[in-house]
């Protein structure tokens, strides 16, 4: 169950879309307000996640046109409120991991009639996974992601509204089917992720995460950051979409069970659906073949804004 807090506030928080700079851009990728807004709320709430002693809370921070008034980050980006939801889990290991979405539909953004919004909140959703005993969490660790998996989130934030409170072109409501996959699983599941990974808007705020986890490593020459992206998820999703072979996938394919086929038959009507048409469904060799090209672009485009990323880390 999510529960669902509105704030109302006074104060206006006026946003220009002319103060919002281009985000998608070839050369650079991720913006450092953005990452700063992530490291801001990371710092502010997860000592108080850390306490928290049920499995579900909400937490608020507030005013803070007030609080954050001459900060850059603020000035690049004006939030007056953020809202986050928090469920924790108890790992059955040591190992922690971190879920995290952004909520548009439920961001209070209000538009004026000269083009300017008054943003009065964000609202956040996060599931975090962590040993019961809590003491043996190394937090600088768990900040870390923490902070990188926000920078992600703001970065959705940040294009909703310089795309006027537009839902992206390229998005069709059947996503979903894509976001079940695992680069790491069998074909179906990478199918569908880099399928999820491919759209415009996930590409974007995964380099903006790469370039956070990056940035807060601070390489020191070309070898040092070629070291630290190698090691980053991003930087395999984009060799796996290179790499994509259709005839490799469909021998894989055919050796899996029906269930599997079922959820990549689900990929296949999403990913030829048009709006208005009636869905149309493909033979497998065929969609295979299809998103050939999909991914090799999309993989390259990947790759070569992550490896841009050095001039701005």
């Amino acid at each position: 169950m999510i529960f669902i807090i509105i704030i109302i506030v006074n104060m206006k928080v006026i946003v220009n879309r002319n103060q919002y700079e281009k985000v998608i851009k070839e050369g650079r990728g991720y913006s450092k307000s953005v990452e700063k807004w992530g490291d801001y709320v990371t710092d502010e709430l997860l000592p108080m996640i850390l306490k928290q002693d049920v499995d579900e809370d909400v937490y608020s921070l507030k005013k803070l046109s007030l609080k954050l008034k001459g900060k850059d980050f603020y000035e690049k980006i004006p939030i007056d409120s953020i809202i986050v939801t928090v469920i924790i889990q108890e790992s059955e290991d040591d190992e922690a991991s971190v879920d995290m979405g952004y909520n548009p539909y439920r961001t209070q953004i209000i538009e004026n009639e000269d083009g300017s919004y008054n943003i009065i909140d964000a609202e956040f959703d996060v599931i975090l996974t962590i040993p019961k005993e809590r003491e043996t969490i190394n937090y600088q660790t768990l900040h870390y992601y923490v902070s990188s998996f926000f920078s992600h989130e703001f970065m959705h934030l940040y294009e909703w509204v310089n795309r006027g409170l537009e839902n992206p072109k390229e998005l069709k409501g059947c996503e979903e089917s894509y976001q079940n996959g695992n680069i790491n699983g069998d074909a179906v599941d990478r199918i569908g992720y880099m399928l999820y990974v491919s759209l415009s808007f996930e590409l974007n705020s995964f380099v903006q995460q790469a370039a956070t986890m990056i940035s807060k490593r601070s390489p020191e020459n070309r070898q040092q950051f070629m070291t630290y992206l190698k090691e980053l998820p991003m930087y395999e999703f984009a060799e796996t979409m290179v790499k994509y072979n259709s005839d490799i996938y469909l021998e894989e394919i055919n050796n899996l069970p029906k269930d599997r086929l079922i959820e990549l038959n689900k990929m296949i009507l999403c990913y030829y659906y048009k709006e208005g048409k009636l869905p149309k469904f493909k033979p497998v060799d065929k969609f295979l073949s299809d998103i050939n090209k999909h991914f090799i672009i999309r993989g390259e485009g990947l790759k070569r804004k992550l490896l841009r990323l050095i001039t701005v880390v």
